[in-house]
């Protein structure tokens, strides 16, 4: 089988386009938020937190277990005004309905502090055609990861409160936007910006 300079060229170029744009899906961008935090997972961090015993376990447990403040994030400390608003957001809910750890940090107001316990994984991934994407005709974002959310109400640094955990064991979500015009579409928009101003 004999092949012509020409054919060989086309053949070749053609494999090299073939090649970058194999490789180009490489090129969209990625994001991973990740908190320097003790748990690497939804079910850990949810298992150290049902460790946490209302009326037995002190601050000194509650950082053996991870939860300090001071030297992990996303750990908020709250004031006894921030648990009221959370718990009694409207004048129709009584101070007395109210589990009695919660009712305890509420009559105890100075001695209490809470902690909102919110760790989490989250990484952004943009997959797809390079090209679609870098020209905004069509970009598709995979969003992977976990949350955690938990409260505890401490009064006289022992936990009074341990809210049920809560959170997302599994963020799994895409999304896509399309834009049939591409990049006329932003040049569309500043326009259009350009002159309501």
């Amino acid at each position: 089988m004999n092949i012509t300079p020409a054919t060989f060229l086309r053949l070749s170029g053609g494999f090299v386009l073939l090649l970058l744009c194999m490789s180009c899906a490489k090129l969209l961008p990625s994001s991973k938020k990740t908190l320097n935090s003790p748990w690497t997972d939804y079910e850990s961090a949810k298992r150290d937190y049902m460790k946490i015993v209302p009326g037995v376990t002190t601050v000194a447990e509650l950082k053996k277990l991870g939860f300090d403040p001071n030297l992990v994030p996303n750990i908020r400390i709250m004031s006894t005004t921030e648990v009221i608003s959370i718990f009694i957001p409207n004048s129709s809910i009584a101070v007395e309905s109210l589990a009695p750890g919660i009712q305890e940090c509420i009559h105890s107001k100075d001695r209490c502090t809470a902690y909102m316990i919110e760790p989490s994984i989250v990484g952004k991934k943009r997959t797809g055609n390079f090209w679609a994407d870098f020209l905004t005709f069509k970009r598709v974002t995979n969003t992977n990861g976990w949350k955690f959310r938990g409260l505890i109400a401490i009064v006289d640094d022992v936990v009074s409160y341990r809210d049920p955990a809560g959170g997302q064991p599994l963020i799994r979500e895409e999304e896509i936007q399309k834009k049939p015009l591409g990049p006329l579409q932003e040049i569309g928009g500043i326009l259009q910006d350009a002159v309501t101003q």
